[in-house]
């Protein structure tokens, strides 16, 4: 494979991962798995994944939110309509190790592709389905995207201040953790596949993954008939726990889990007094008088600057932050140390700025500046590497407009 694909060696070197995935949760889980090492095949339509024109801020092709969850990957453009087509996709599930897709439930058995059919193509074939609420269930079939996730999963519900409405999240959050429990699920089936030498499914739903994020507020529920409701930044079983304003209207983000985290933050505020206070001396006391403590706590902090603030507590090794606005994120310097965001090359858009992989390996340092592919870049190449397709036939599939190649483009102003 091209060094330029973005396909490094690692853990994964030598796993054929076929990626029929939109949007966020699939591009998201199939990049792990290419940063990781696996050749990965983002196979297309000929209007491509619908993310790559999701924003319009470099121009045309790509959008910044497609090259985000497109590094690592080969793109192979086909028509899927077309007998020819579905033919091609047959020779490729027979060389795959994993197919990815997060249709709706029933959409690949419409296709000609269900289980049973892709264990005859390829009984040792590992099929990871990701969508918004399983592929059974009285809700199987409903349309979901991340808002509706969050909202139907519970997150909402517990998001925003306690007199507000309920809040989304400032991210893709489930999208994201779908794709993350999806990897999950396609290497461990990797790995049982070691031992019975027959691939198998994986089921992975997005409001299974996001309500597994509610920790205890279920069984809290089912067994004490307690419903948790919106705090803000309060944190329900540790006071203090709480973002406060300092002097210049920046914030500080402040958590003392426990008794000796407490006496650190009353040593950096010079209070020794409040680890004698019975209000306050343990953790069931704070809970009880919270509003006393982050009182006094609140005050102490709008005599500083947050960078102040954020000194002393760090002093005393206190787990504490100031909020950071996206701009310093750029610039933090621990993930610069660290090297978490890449330039990924695009052949129109030049270079672009991303955040790169988020696990590292001994054995297998990150790859160089990885490639966004163009749409259907790869598709001969592809039909070369894995099928040994020969040069006439793929002349003859593109002629009939099975394949397409990369289609010469401008970015537009």
């Amino acid at each position: 494979m091209p060094d330029d694909s973005g396909t490094a060696s690692g853990p994964l070197d030598g796993i054929r991962v076929l990626d029929l995935t939109r949007y966020v949760s699939g591009p998201h889980a199939t990049q792990m798995m290419g940063d990781s090492g696996a050749d990965v095949v983002k196979i297309e339509g000929f209007a491509g994944d619908g993310m790559r024109m999701a924003d319009t801020k470099l121009g045309k092709p790509d959008s910044l939110l497609f090259m985000t969850i497109s590094r690592a990957k080969r793109s192979l453009a086909i028509d899927l309509r077309n007998e020819e087509g579905q033919a091609v996709l047959r020779d490729l599930l027979r060389e795959a190790d994993i197919l990815v897709e997060n249709f709706r439930p029933g959409v690949l058995e419409k296709m000609g592709f269900g289980w049973d059919v892709l264990q005859e193509i390829n009984p040792r074939l590992i099929l990871v389905r990701i969508s918004g609420f399983g592929q059974d269930g009285p809700w199987a079939e409903r349309a979901s995207y991340d808002p509706v996730i969050q909202a139907i999963s519970g997150i909402q519900s517990l998001t925003g201040s306690a007199d507000g409405p309920p809040t989304v999240c400032g991210t893709v959050i489930t999208d994201y953790l779908a794709g993350l429990h999806a990897v999950i699920g396609a290497v461990s089936a990797l790995q049982g596949r070691q031992r019975t030498g027959r691939g198998q499914w994986v089921d992975v739903s997005m409001l299974d993954a996001a309500t597994s994020l509610l920790l205890s507020a279920i069984p809290e529920y089912l067994m004490q008939g307690v419903t948790r409701t919106r705090r803000g930044n309060k944190n329900p079983v540790s006071v203090p726990s709480h973002c406060f304003e300092c002097g210049d209207g920046r914030h500080v983000h402040i958590t003392a889990w426990t008794d000796s985290e407490f006496a650190k933050l009353a040593q950096a505020m010079e209070m020794p007094g409040l680890t004698t206070d019975p209000r306050f001396a343990d953790m069931e006391s704070r809970i009880a008088n919270d509003t006393a403590i982050e009182t006094i706590i609140a005050d102490w902090m709008k005599c500083f600057d947050a960078a102040e603030v954020e000194r002393r507590l760090m002093v005393v090794n206190l787990p504490a932050a100031r909020v950071a606005t996206l701009d310093e994120v750029a610039v933090n310097p621990q993930l610069q140390h660290r090297g978490h965001f890449v330039e990924v090359e695009h052949p129109l858009q030049g270079r672009v700025p991303v955040a790169g992989p988020a696990i590292r390996y001994s054995d297998s340092p990150p790859a160089g500046t990885p490639r966004i592919p163009m749409l259907g870049e790869h598709s001969e190449e592809v039909l070369r590497e894995w099928l040994n397709y020969d040069p006439e036939r793929i002349r003859a599939l593109t002629a009939a407009d099975v394949i397409r190649g990369t289609v010469a483009a401008e970015p537009e102003a």
